[in-house]
């Protein structure tokens, strides 16, 4: 009986610990920003960073670009002067 005491305990402790972590990491996470995982410096010029997301998003005009906007990160001007300097072509949606 005093051995399956202990494992309650423990198992119990374990968890409690686990909690702890999760409320601790979930702390440092911004819910609003899909992005916030990555340090600001490798997202903008990473490999994994902002070229590779656009590369490999289906249609980043339509699923990331309304947001930015909305968020204040930079409107039609902001995205075309980049794309525009390195010679791409490309259709933003109407807000």
């Amino acid at each position: 009986m005093d051995r399956k005491r202990v494992l309650r305990s423990v198992i119990t402790l374990g968890l409690l610990a686990a909690l702890a972590a999760v409320i601790i990491f979930s702390q440092q996470h911004d819910p609003g920003n899909p992005h916030s995982s990555i340090p600001r410096e490798e997202w903008l010029t990473g490999s994994n960073g902002h070229g590779f997301a656009v590369k490999n998003n289906q249609q980043p005009a339509k699923q990331c670009y309304p947001c930015h906007e909305k968020q204040g990160l930079g409107g039609a001007s902001y995205c075309t002067d980049c794309h525009t300097k390195s010679g791409l072509r490309i259709e933003l949606p109407n807000a």
